[in-house]
């Protein structure tokens, strides 16, 4: 190439195909003149509190906003002086880039977090009106203004600094004055903290000459001005104004400047302020004095003035003190702040570490060519107002354009590799940074493949850092409980964090983001990437710089999406002066001197590098390295002549000397790790790879880049190849050093596995604590080989070479994978199991090859694949709070079949008894009501089902418990949620109703007409309902106000036969409406017609889609559904058709793209794009890759028809709706196909599968459930109440049904079961109020079946039942219904013997409405008694007194006897005293807990402040009084408040001296009663799985000292042994995720 005096600097401006010419280098600016074009960029509104004027050149009066920051920390108020303006004051010339103020202090060094504001008064004294206003009226309106400041009310309370010239002193003193005095201000006064003087004459203004001629003036012709009468030397106010602010002056830092000039008045010189009054003279007081005359002072021609120097300087010192003095707990809570966004994102923080890596080869002057070019600086500062009018820009739809007027958001910077763009992008960010501007940046690596989630969630976390609204918005959104972080959707994180928060925010300050090396990012995420850049909305103010090599997929994306641009170019003439002087600064006088003169030398070598070096700063880096090692004049001569100028042949050259060298071995072994490595590695963990590959122990790690010719670097302890042109060297055939990518990563990935099988990840034995943590030399390697040993395999090819390493895995999976496990969960990244199954499916389909899947290793890891899928999902939560469950529980609770359970789980005794769980299973499980389902929505972590019966029961996506309970009042045919704030809407015939993010109601409004779609705005703040008639009726979410209806314009429609218009004509209603305002377009289907789609949001236009086949004009089938593609990159949306026929369509070209015939009735899109659902007429739902319509599982069940199909958020579980039940899928085959389309992460091969066939004969709909359970005394048994009547008696043991009873009437399910050990007798009610006593024969060695004997009762209670209640000696038994109590007696008679079972006694009349009574009632009769219980009431056996029965009705206690159910407490009862703490918490009569032979009763709640927090309640119930004395009047109810790990969910009853509870997370814990206020720890033994917990109330009972049994549906699921599991847990000990526990079994 030819000299740089030969070489142009080319830029472009580009959009599409156009590029205009933009090639002329400017010199730099003026530093003061280009703060002057940053004026664009500031955001300026005045104070909306204060109407302000034009801002003409005197400036606006009242408070002024001249400069606010993202992150305003301090407040600096600007209060001109005598004849001043808030504007004309601070400027020297009319020229605005001379205001100071306003257009440089806010890219000042230090003022980054500065608001600036001015004040302006009237206080021209040359008008001819008079004025009355004085100093004191000043003050007031300059405190008022302050105080009632919208924006200084932002960020908190900043410290304020008043700068003040001339009388502004006065008037700021003044304002003090007022604030410290009046108590409505004094809180606002200590926001003062700083008093700047400018020339303010505190004593009045002294010069004689002065005086006159301004008093004269004043009096004269020009009106008289009470202000300034006060500005005479001795006046009443200065002197009071003085001698009062020296007694409070105490508290603010005070800094007076006098004029160092005098002032030209007429002919003369005076000094206006002299010393003596400018200056306080009070302790602490900075004192200078500034060479200007008065006007001057605050006037400055240049940024250079001296003057504006000192000024800044002093400013700087006093934001050093406010930051010292005030900002420290700020910091510390902002500190705070990001920990928590960060670790919700699960990102680290800013990627600072890139930045500092490559800033150290920024030398001074580097890439100052950049931003100093015009190019560049028009880009930056461009106002879009005044943008190019012939530029277009995308929108929402590539082929529409916006109109004129939008400034290029985008600049590109291109060049070819090597060439500095790394060092360009990181002298960019420096270059934003020192003028204070909002800058985030990402840094592409070519070894490290980041998604697009990571890069945006990074983008995010900067702005949040720097921006206070972003970070409170980022900070409620974490509160609210969703869920953003690394392992989420690209689409997801921009939906949710950028188009519905970020952008949508009106921001004081535009945003910058650098993103470097935009090539290295992932082709697929590329693709995806840039058309959501392109889609930005142009009104919100972020400009992107963007940076990669030339031409390829980023320039044919930037054409394709016609994004405009501004581009440069590196590697021509200006990166040549960046070359030249990176090689003066490494030159030293050793290698100088073999080159002639010092002076000639350095001209002669430095011209020289720059020619060869063609531009390319990596190859100047290199031989610089090069000339170094050189030890003699002649070596450096030849490295010079002979080092080939293109950058393959310099590789070759240090690859041969590497070859030739003692270390060939070392370095090859060194290389080859770096370059397969996964992520940088640590040069100790390069020191334990070296050893374990090649058996040599180096040293020290400072000669690793000499040892391979520094072709690698050593920065921060990692090790990275020193430009991503030497990967591509040495994985290139070309390279005399050829590393072979796949046998390298075979490699890497034996010695990962082999490491995995050793020692060190032994899996604890039974009855031992987890492993002991071993020295950090021996498990350097352990983290790189835990996250990184799939990605080598994943990136073999199945050769000879690599048939060790199946085996290898199928070893680790048969031994050491579950302390694997437990290591992944102890860092919180469950992610990583989604990262391992995606890399071993596809190393398993590709090994298919070359292995049979026969072959065990095969077959045990393709099984373990299906049960890591399920881990996370269904363990995840349990699993990080306690990563030492992998050990014990979790092989316990997966299913039989799985590779956890039958390699791991047989050491146990323990053991779950149950039929379902053989497999896993594809539903989560099933909801089912009594009455329809009608309509769901998914909301974060929620979801809500509306039912037929009015209710909408709202549950926690993550555990299925049942969170609100809300009504409706008409049945619930639609709902929808929104997307950001959680909001609901529910809708009926009659009542649209909001409810808001906690489930409250906002408002209701009626129906406008039958309701066929409901749909949010995308940023959740409008409501659109499109109705019957073909209207779209818009509310605002906020407040029901009903806005202007969507124009969605279709053709009139009729049902004429005739051609004649004018007769029969009718207008046909829509069959079916969705709308997308996502893209701004509405479809909608009339009876036997082609598809019309309004796009309302942008032309207003109505297209027709016409099905391939129907072009000629013959009618098409019914449409039954549509569903659009929520990612705006894909254009797609799906038709289903009465004939079969499923359609995916581009909504904007109008153009088929593929059809697959299935009789779908109806669809859903996963938020994420990929998956298209639907529900055929045969009750099958099939699953399909949604670009390319692939059919991928299909679900068969034999239920009811499916009603309805909706996505949860996670794209990954799906609901749907069938008659009076709903059904929740997780299926395998969705998670594997998220694994593998997220090519983002790494450029691993794309598996695909064959479409999988799940059947679910189990069905839930109509299954016999279990109602109620009671266990059979101290007997191994338990009976079951069932929905059918059954009534069935489980064996403990074996978990078998031992016997089934049907003596209630079938299909009406029994509701209560109570068991009397003493009489052997069973009590039973049904639903239909048919209530039995019988008596039954327990299994004996001689007899061991249950035999039924007879009933000793058999009628039909008055009402509904509530409770069923014994005596202890099992001849009494209290029925309580909703009109009152009913008392049997319960005798029984004498057994039967001979095996016959009588028929059942005749029932007992009907009972006449409850009526008072105290007459006794004879045996074997029964009374209805007064209603005691109120319906609400609790009865219980009291546990020390047989003949006594306790009742608990609200906060009061009351007691009875059994005989006669006598009253033996007065009306009121005993008040049960709750403490103060209980407050706002529920104590529910129903859970109080009580145990035979303790005269106590007990309840575990949760607090109502704190749903961590468990209050365990203990009431001692007062001991029977004796002859004529009275029951006390209240008893205090002890409170022992603890803080739980998670909060309780309900008590399962007391077992022996223990109180047995289930926490909010499933775990089944107890408590020990004794001493039960001074406990300090509580026992974990178990947790259930979220997924056999009911909706419901739980059915559980804690059956024996080690066993639980659970009602699962129709099973009864034994947890036998599972108590002997103990963790005993401190209250005070602050359990955090992911935290090891160790969880054994006690000792037998």
């Amino acid at each position: 190439m030819g000299s740089s005096q030969n070489r142009q600097q080319s830029s472009t401006w580009s959009s599409g195909d156009k590029q205009i010419d933009l090639t002329t280098p400017v010199e730099a600016e003026h530093v003061g003149g280009f703060r002057g074009r940053l004026k664009s960029l500031r955001r300026t509104t005045t104070d909306k509190s204060k109407t302000s004027t034009p801002d003409n050149l005197r400036g606006a009066l009242g408070l002024n906003l001249l400069h606010e920051p993202s992150e305003p920390r301090v407040d600096f108020v600007f209060v001109h002086g005598l004849n001043g303006g808030s504007r004309r004051t601070w400027s020297a010339t009319s020229d605005p880039s001379t205001f100071w103020p306003k257009e440089w202090l806010p890219s000042e060094a230090g003022f980054r977090h500065v608001r600036i504001s001015s004040f302006g008064y009237d206080s021209d004294w040359t008008k001819s009106q008079p004025s009355t206003l004085t100093i004191h009226d000043y003050g007031q309106a300059l405190l008022a203004d302050l105080y009632n400041s919208l924006s200084l009310r932002k960020n908190g309370n900043t410290p304020i600094v008043l700068v003040a010239h001339s009388m502004g002193g006065l008037i700021v003193k003044k304002a003090y004055l007022l604030a410290r005095r009046d108590p409505i201000y004094q809180e606002f006064a200590k926001r003062i903290h700083s008093l700047y003087f400018l020339a303010t004459p505190h004593r009045g203004a002294d010069s004689t000459s002065f005086l006159t001629t301004f008093i004269s003036m004043s009096l004269g012709s020009s009106g008289s001005k009470s202000f300034v009468k006060e500005l005479i030397p001795g006046s009443g106010t200065l002197q009071v104004i003085n001698d009062e602010f020296r007694h409070v002056c105490q508290d603010v830092h005070l800094w007076s400047f006098f004029e160092g000039l005098p002032t030209q008045v007429g002919p003369k010189y005076l000094t206006v302020v002299e010393k003596e009054s400018a200056v306080l003279g009070l302790p602490g007081e900075h004192t200078q004095f500034l060479q200007a005359d008065h006007r001057h002072v605050v006037k400055f021609e240049t940024a250079e003035d001296t003057n504006y120097n000192i000024l800044l300087r002093c400013f700087n010192t006093t934001i050093a003190e406010i930051e010292k003095e005030y900002i420290a707990d700020r910091f510390e809570n902002h500190k705070a702040q990001m920990k928590l966004i960060a670790a919700a994102f699960d990102i680290p923080d800013r990627p600072d570490g890139d930045f500092n890596r490559v800033v150290d080869k920024l030398h001074d002057g580097s890439c100052e060519w950049l931003t100093e070019h015009a190019s560049f600086q028009d880009w930056l500062v461009e106002d879009p107002s005044e943008a190019d009018s012939n530029m277009k820009v995308t929108t929402l739809n590539p082929s529409r354009q916006e109109p004129a007027g939008s400034a290029p958001r985008y600049l590109w910077l291109n060049g070819p590799p090597g060439s500095g763009k790394s060092v360009a992008s990181t002298h960019v960010i420096r270059h934003l940074e020192s003028y204070n501007l909002d800058c985030a940046y990402f840094y592409f690596k070519a070894n490290e493949r980041f998604s697009i989630s990571h890069m945006l969630l990074s983008l995010a976390l900067q702005m949040a850092e720097s921006n206070f609204q972003i970070r409170h918005t980022f900070l409620a959104m974490i509160e609210e409980g969703e869920t953003i972080n690394s392992q989420s959707d690209h689409t997801m994180v921009w939906s949710n964090l950028f188009l519905g928060r970020i952008f949508k925010m009106t921001l004081s300050q535009p945003q910058y983001w650098v993103i470097d090396a935009l090539d290295e990012c992932p082709s697929k995420a590329l693709s995806v990437l840039l058309p959501m850049f392109a889609r930005i909305d142009p009104s919100f103010p972020l400009k992107i710089f963007m940076s990669s090599r030339p031409n390829g997929l980023v320039e044919r994306l930037l054409n394709q999406e016609k994004i405009q641009r501004v581009e440069m170019h590196t590697g021509q003439a200006e990166s040549l002066k960046d070359i030249e002087i990176f090689v003066r600064s490494r030159l030293s006088p050793n290698i100088l001197e073999g080159f002639g003169s010092e002076e000639q030398a350095e001209t002669k070598l430095v011209a020289e590098i720059m020619e060869k070096s063609n531009g390319i700063f990596l190859w100047a880096s290199l031989i610089m390295d090069r000339l170094d090692e050189a030890h003699s004049i002649e070596a450096m001569r030849d490295t010079l002549n002979q080092v080939p100028t293109e950058m393959s042949g310099l590789y070759q050259g240090i690859l041969a000397d590497i070859k030739a060298s003692p270390n060939a071995e070392l370095s090859l072994c060194i290389l080859r790790w770096v370059v397969c490595a996964r992520k940088p590695l640590t040069t100790e963990e390069l020191r334990e790879v070296v050893r374990l590959d090649i058996n040599q122990t180096l040293r020290t790690s400072d000669r690793f880049a000499q040892i391979c010719g520094n072709m690698i670097t050593v920065e921060d302890n990692q090790i990275r190849v020193m430009h991503q042109t030497v990967k591509e060297f040495l994985t290139g055939e070309q390279s005399g050093f050829y590393i072979d990518r796949s046998w390298s990563h075979a490699r890497i990935a034996t010695l990962c596995l082999q490491h995995l099988n050793g020692k060190n990840f032994l899996p604890p034995r039974a009855h031992r604590p987890s492993p002991s943590k071993v020295n950090a030399e021996e498990t350097v390697f352990d983290e790189y080989a835990i996250a990184n040993f799939s990605y080598h395999i994943a990136h073999c090819t199945p050769s000879e070479a690599t048939h060790n390493l199946l085996p290898l895995l199928g070893a680790f999976i048969s031994s050491n994978v579950l302390t694997w496990i437990e290591r992944v969960a102890t860092t919180s990244r469950l992610y990583m199991f989604s990262r391992a199954i995606k890399h071993l499916k596809s190393y398993l389909t590709r090994q298919v090859i070359t292995c049979s899947p026969l072959n065990p290793d095969y077959s045990v890891t393709l099984r373990f694949l299906e049960d890591l899928t399920r881990l996370g999902a269904i363990y995840g939560p349990n699993l990080l709070l306690n990563p030492s469950i992998i050990y014990t529980l979790i092989p316990l609770l997966c299913p039989k079949s799985s590779v956890i359970q039958s390699k791991f789980a047989k050491q146990f005794r323990q053991k779950v008894i149950c039929s379902f769980n053989e497999e896993w299973d594809e539903r989560l499980t099933s909801f089912s009501y009594p009455s329809r389902v009608l309509s769901i929505a998914c909301f974060d972590p929620y979801f809500a089902i509306g039912l037929s019966d009015s209710s909408i029961k709202v549950y926690r996506s993550t555990t299925f418990e049942l969170v609100a309970n809300l009504q409706h009042g008409e049945p619930v045919r639609r709902l929808a949620s929104g997307m950001l704030t959680n909001v609901l809407v529910s809708g009926g015939i009659k009542w649209i109703k909001m409810w808001g993010p906690r489930q409250e109601p906002l408002w209701t409004v009626p129906m406008p007409d039958h309701a066929l779609w409901f749909e949010f705005s995308p940023d959740d703040s409008k409501l659109y309902v499109a109705v019957k008639t073909g209207e779209v009726f818009v509310y605002r979410v906020k407040t029901g106000q009903r806005l202007e209806a969507l124009p969605v314009l279709g053709e009139e429609q009729t049902d004429s036969d005739s051609d004649n218009a004018d007769q029969h004509q009718r207008v046909i209603t829509p069959s079916l409406m969705r709308i997308c305002p996502k893209l701004g377009i509405a479809a909608i289907a009339y009876r036997s017609s082609h598809l019309k789609l309004s796009y309302y949001d942008s032309d207003e236009r109505v297209d027709t889609f016409v099905k391939e086949g129907y072009e000629d004009g013959v009618l098409p089938p019914q449409i039954l559904d549509v569903a659009f593609n929520l990612v705006l990159e894909q254009n797609l949306m799906a038709v289903s058709y009465l004939d079969g026929d499923l359609v995916t369509l581009d909504p904007w070209s109008l153009q088929q793209r593929n059809t697959y015939h299935l009789h779908a009735v109806t669809l859903a899109a996963s938020p994420d794009g990929s998956t298209l659902a639907a529900g055929d007429s045969e009750c099958v739902i099939s699953l399909f890759a949604f670009d390319s319509l692939r059919l991928i599982c299909r679900i068969s069940s034999m239920e009811e028809r499916i009603m309805g199909i909706v996505f949860a958020s996670n794209s990954l579980r799906f609901f749907d709706l069938r008659g009076s039940s709903c059904n929740v899928w997780e299926p395998a085959v969705l998670i594997k196909k998220s694994m593998a389309d997220d090519s983002s992460s790494e450029d691993s091969d794309e598996f695909l599968t064959p479409a999988s066939s799940l059947v679910c004969n189990r069905s839930f709909e109509g299954s016999n459930n279990i109602t109620v359970v009671a266990q059979a005394g101290d007997l191994n048994y338990v009976f079951c109440g069932r929905e059918e009547g059954s009534i069935t008696v489980h064996d403990t043991n074996t978990g078998k049904v031992c016997a089934e009873f049907k003596y209630h009437a079938r299909m009406v399910d029994i509701r209560h079961l109570e068991w009397n050990p003493q009489t052997k007798v069973l009590f039973s009610v049904d639903a239909s109020r048919r209530c039995f006593a019988t008596r039954f024969a327990p299994p004996t060695t001689a007899a061991p079946a249950w035999k039924q004997l007879d009933h000793t009762l058999d009628f039909r209670a008055a009402d509904t039942v509530l409770q069923v209640v014994v005596s202890a000696d099992g001849t009494m038994c209290l029925v309580s219904t909703t009109r009152g109590e009913e008392i049997h007696d319960a005798t029984p008679g004498p057994a039967v013997t001979d095996g016959t079972i009588p028929a059942p006694t005749p029932l007992t009349a009907t009972f006449p409405t409850p009526t008072p009574t105290t007459a006794a009632f004879p045996i074997g009769a029964a009374t209805t008694l007064t209603n005691y219980s109120g319906k609400t009431g609790r009865w219980l056996q009291h546990p020390t007194d047989a003949e006594r029965l306790l009742l608990i009705d609200g906060h009061r206690l009351h007691v009875f006897r059994w005989k006669s159910l006598e009253r033996e407490t007065d009306a009121a009862g005993i008040e049960l005293t709750l403490p103060a703490e209980l407050a706002g918490a529920t104590v529910a009569a129903d859970d109080w807990c009580s145990r035979a032979g303790y005269g106590t009763l007990h309840q575990s709640v949760a607090m109502y402040k704190s749903p961590s927090e468990t209050a365990f309640l203990t009431v001692d119930i007062p001991a029977a009084p004796a002859a004529g004395a009275a029951w006390p009047r209240q008893v205090d109810v002890v409170c022992t408040a603890r803080q739980l790990v998670s909060g309780t969910k309900g008590a399962l009853g007391i077992y022996k001296s223990s109180l047995y509870f289930l926490s909010s997370m499933g775990w089944v814990c107890s408590i020990s009663l004794k001493g039960l206020p001074a406990s300090k720890s509580y026992v974990r033994h178990f947790f259930i799985p979220s997924v056999w917990l009911n909706s419901g109330a739980t059915i559980a009972r804690v059956v024996s000292k080690t066993t639980v049994v659970l009602a699962y549906r129709d099973e009864l699921v034994v947890f036998q042994g599972f108590l002997d599991f103990e963790h005993k847990t401190n209250f005070d000990e602050i359990v955090q995720e992911g935290a090891v526990v160790p969880l054994e079994p006690r000792s037998p």
